[in-house]
């Protein structure tokens, strides 16, 4: 049994996510399903599932784009399945530390067989990829708790979605309106001074000092950027 864990399942083929789906509910799993790697990608952010299933020929983002973009960020185990990979393909997911391919067709006890030993592979190491630890700055994915240099750090809904959107896209330069449609939300219709006045309450509460930041960046006429 594969107990409790969110999985998500990337695959442009209704019935491939139907039976996957109900494989892992019979396993006691939960799922979630995307019908293309762009939604997938998204919702792998809003998340944060246990292990991601994809397909390589799923739609409008490609399933290698997905997994670069998955492994940019996190070490999140991924299995990835496939009715026309090649040999070649086949060891391309190795080099971008894919956890398992499984090819198609295959068996339900395949699937579980191999989802069983990505688990146990990555038992040891769960607590590092839901807990963020820097500059002093440790944030709990699991429980929403923040510290900062050990005392714990009360943030509103908003400043935590805006803290954890930024973590989960450190390095990147994430545009006012990018900021906007993640935190508040696409159809949000406020201007970008709201980014720019969470930023400073985010500032003040988690950096050694706000007026010379050292994890949230500003990006002039671009943006902001976590530090990587």
């Amino acid at each position: 049994m594969l107990g409790r864990t969110l999985i998500l399942i990337i695959d442009s083929d209704p019935d491939a996510r139907a039976r996957i789906s109900d494989l892992l509910s019979a396993n006691g799993s939960d799922t979630t399903e995307a019908d293309n790697g762009l939604t997938g990608l998204r919702q792998f952010f809003n998340l944060h599932p246990d292990v991601v299933i994809v397909d390589l020929e799923v739609s409008e983002m490609s399933g290698w784009t997905v997994i670069k973009r998955i492994r940019e960020l996190s070490d999140t185990p991924i299995m990835v399945t496939s009715s026309e990979a090649t040999n070649e393909d086949v060891s391309r997911t190795l080099e971008l530390d894919v956890d398992a391919f499984l090819a198609r067709p295959f068996e339900g006890r395949d699937l579980i067989e191999r989802l069983n030993a990505i688990q146990n592979k990555a038992s040891d190491s769960d607590e590092g990829r839901w807990v963020y630890q820097r500059n002093g700055l440790t944030v709990d994915l699991r429980s929403c708790d923040v510290f900062v240099h050990g005392s714990p750090v009360q943030l509103t809904g908003t400043e935590y979605r805006l803290l954890t959107y930024l973590i989960d896209r450190r390095g990147w330069v994430l545009s006012h309106d990018q900021i906007l449609s993640h935190v508040w939300g696409s159809d949000y219709a406020g201007d970008r001074n709201q980014v720019k006045l969470y930023v400073s309450y985010l500032r003040k509460k988690i950096e050694n000092d706000p007026r010379r930041p050292e994890m949230i960046l500003t990006k002039r006429g671009l943006g902001y950027s976590f530090a990587a």
